[in-house]
């Protein structure tokens, strides 16, 4: 049977890698296991690979399994066909020709499907074990962000009419909640964007995932969690491809290609060039300086302990065993840690912004509290001048803060500059003088003295300031 032209095989499996690594991975898993059992029945693999076509939803699974059946059908190996679809992993394709070659086939499916199920619960753990944390990571700043956008620009208008001396805290979230009520729309979009796309090139991306793994492994706890997965994925996957027979050199290649820490990638390419190079695996860890931290000591003398017995197979299978033990335990742990730790981020948080609402208030109180200890004094009396020098009936009674010009008793204030709700008021009449508070618009005051162009008010529970007369407006007696 003639091939497809290979510009148009080409185009296709193209498309197939851009199809699975959208949305076919279920699917995939769903292949290999369903396979698995067809072929273990005693059904030729043209006729499995046209039964499961027909139970794929997606069309690039579809078209995948036509890609198969026309591989397997011009003639071409059960395992070549499958690698040229790129769904199944380097160490997988490996078995699979091993087991096409030894007549062993319908066992080495069985391994590749135990492998496709521990890998499926290797990365179900770690998921398991972040989803939490990062669940309430999510909910706290989503709740935090509509705090800030929705209600703090209202307790800014608030505080503004009270005429309250704000913390620096206060300050700091009715800035924050200014600025998203202005420009959060804007914002908010470019804050996710910008948080989607350092996690993605930090955790996800291929040349520059390592430095999200590199921050991993600085957490003792996530390290050990990530150490025992690996573990346990080296046993399962180095002891089954062993086991069937494949070169130590081969699998330890296989191995390389399907893990994702580059850590450990790194380990396995010096394993296997050690062991080419006619070296046995206690040589190998020796000559690695941080082996130790990779693969703890207990388990590189199980490991050499089979290499030397002619058991290495049976061995990594047990160190896989174990450590997927190892690892429920340590989810286990992780999430009883991890819980009182994010109760307290969140409790911190949530003082953070209780603090900033109610210092205002309780200085509030305590002004109301020294104004009303004023009032009920006793008016001091009003000390007066007597100019001697004229007639008894001509004598003038000068006040000791004497008023230049008539002036309103009471003002208003208006908003400031851009229609600010809060304006500066000052130690002398003049725009160089020094701020000394800030009063909200809307708030009256009693004026005593106007003198170029600015009114002198006093503010009750503080003293006397300065402001001038274009944010004032005259209220009538």
């Amino acid at each position: 049977m003639a091939k497809n032209p290979p510009s148009k095989t080409k185009t296709s499996h193209k498309q197939s890698i851009l199809s699975i690594s959208f949305g076919t991975g279920k699917e995939k898993e769903y292949f290999i296991e369903n396979l698995t059992m067809l072929l273990t029945s005693g059904m030729d693999i043209l006729s499995a690979v046209e039964t499961l076509k027909g139970e794929m939803k997606t069309s690039a699974m579809r078209r995948i399994m036509d890609e198969l059946k026309e591989e397997i059908d011009s003639g071409s190996p059960i395992w070549q066909a499958l690698d040229k679809t790129k769904i199944l992993p380097a160490h997988v394709i490996s078995l699979l020709r091993i087991g096409e070659e030894t007549g062993r086939l319908p066992e080495n499916l069985l391994a590749v499907g135990e492998q496709q199920q521990k890998e499926k619960s290797f990365r179900a753990k770690l998921r398991s074990a972040m989803m939490y944390p990062a669940l309430v990571v999510v909910i706290s700043v989503v709740v935090g962000i509509g705090i800030s956008w929705f209600i703090l620009p209202r307790l800014a208008t608030v505080f503004a009419a009270l005429d309250l001396k704000l913390p620096f805290i206060t300050i700091a979230l009715i800035a924050l909640g200014n600025f998203l009520a202005e420009y959060g729309i804007y914002a908010v979009p470019v804050f996710i964007a910008f948080f989607v796309t350092v996690f993605y090139y930090i955790f996800v991306f291929p040349q520059t995932k390592f430095i999200g793994q590199r921050i991993l492994f600085s957490l003792p706890a996530i390290r050990k969690l990530v150490l025992e997965v690996e573990i346990a994925r080296f046993g399962y996957i180095l002891g089954n491809l062993l086991e069937a027979g494949i070169p130590v050199t081969q699998a330890l290649n296989s191995l390389r290609q399907a893990t994702t820490v580059k850590f450990y990638e790194k380990f396995y390419a010096h394993l296997q060039t050690n062991v080419e190079e006619g070296n046995s695996f206690q040589k190998s860890f020796a000559s690695y300086k941080t082996s130790a931290r990779l693969i703890p000591l207990p388990v590189q003398q199980m490991i050499t302990s089979g290499e030397q017995s002619g058991r290495l197979p049976k061995t990594l299978l047990k160190i896989g065993e174990i450590y997927d033990a190892k690892t429920e335990i340590t989810i286990k742990n992780l999430s009883v840690i991890l819980e009182p730790i994010l109760l307290v981020i969140v409790w911190l948080g949530v003082v953070g912004i209780a603090l900033a609402v109610i210092l205002p208030i309780y200085s509030l109180l305590g002004g109301l509290n020294n104004q009303g200890s004023i009032d009920t004094a006793p008016p001091p009396p009003r000390q007066t001048e007597v100019i001697e020098s004229a007639p008894p009936e001509e004598q003038l009674q000068v006040e000791d803060e004497p008023i230049e010009q008539e002036i309103p008793r009471q003002i208003e204030i208006l908003p400031g500059a851009g229609g600010g709700v809060l304006l500066n008021v000052r130690r002398e009449p003049s725009l160089e003088s020094e701020v000394i508070r800030q009063v909200g618009a809307g708030q009256v005051y009693q004026a005593d003295l106007f003198e170029n162009g600015w009114y002198r008010i006093l503010i009750p529970g503080f003293g006397k300031a300065w402001v001038n007369e274009e944010f004032v407006g005259v209220i009538d007696e």
